[in-house]
């Protein structure tokens, strides 16, 4: 455990010593047109755990079960966590059986898995769920790449080119994107089926497909992100949602989030999904 902390802590590290290398070094200017995500190297933190669903009456994210209103503790209610609504329409009937799995667990007793809380990857659309911990952007004409606090949770998106052809399934998938005026889109395909779509535990597949639309407002204090997912594999439909982050007044140097610190003692035997391990180093 020892030597996974000082791992991660050395990932941290050498991500917060590559943005304050690149804040040192001469600022890159953005062509006109094109617009700053930076926020003078301050950070974005999403306003919610849970996707907003479309305005336009389209087919949206999966919500809570009514018969089990999520309630936090200190809410002074019966504390209950998120638990999917197996009768979404955009699910397939696997998907429901999933999702029904989840539920009947957690009724049984066992804790609900949040991959932000268990320091696993967040997979896309998912990690645009991230709430507290913020969103930084980092833009240079070849590519963009978001660091989220929480880490190492590290996305490069590369701009103005195609997709290649059958990328390996990974964790963060491959991204490709774009200006559009005034929006920044983000294609991704090639995620591996590990993760889930959202924090009530729906799957999906490799199939999976996302889009994002990341506009800031003109205020610059906040900002918005719609996104589209697609996946034959596991919904019934195409499906949107909408994400808003709010300007977090910090910089990626001032602090540092280790996930894994202290938080696999499984105190309560609640049966939880054990934080990843790693026994050997990648350098």
């Amino acid at each position: 455990m020892a030597r996974f902390r000082l791992l991660a802590c050395a990932a941290g590290f050498s991500a917060a010593a590559s943005f304050a290398s690149a804040a040192d070094a001469p600022p890159y200017s953005l062509p006109q047109g094109v617009p700053d995500f930076s926020a003078n190297n301050m950070g974005w933190a999403a306003a919610s755990f849970d996707f907003l669903p479309p305005t336009d009456g389209s087919p949206g994210p999966v919500k809570n079960d009514p018969r089990f209103p999520f309630c936090r503790n200190g809410q002074g209610c019966t504390v209950m966590p998120r638990m999917a609504d197996p009768h979404s329409p955009i699910l397939q009937p696997w998907a429901q059986a999933v999702v029904n799995k989840w539920n009947d667990d957690i009724q049984k007793g066992k804790q609900a898995f949040a991959a932000q809380s268990r320091c696993w990857p967040g997979g896309v659309p998912n990690i645009l769920t991230y709430t507290a911990e913020p969103t930084y952007f980092l833009q240079t004409p070849k590519e963009v790449t978001i660091l989220y606090e929480r880490g190492p949770n590290i996305r490069h998106v590369y701009m103005n080119v195609p997709h290649t052809n059958n990328p390996a399934p990974s964790w963060l998938g491959e991204s490709v994107g774009h200006y559009e005026g005034n929006t920044l889109v983000i294609d991704t395909i090639g995620l591996n089926d590990r993760t889930f779509v959202d924090n009530y535990r729906t799957p999906h597949t490799t199939q999976l497909h996302v889009i994002e639309r990341y506009t800031i407002a003109p205020d610059r204090k906040s900002m918005t992100a719609t996104i589209s997912v697609e996946d034959p594999g596991a919904f019934t439909s195409k499906w949107g949602a909408s994400q808003r982050y709010i300007l977090h007044n910090q910089a990626i140097s001032d602090s540092e989030d280790v996930c894994a610190e202290n938080n696999d003692s499984n105190y309560f035997h609640e049966d939880e999904v054990p934080i990843p391990q790693t026994t050997t180093p990648d350098f």
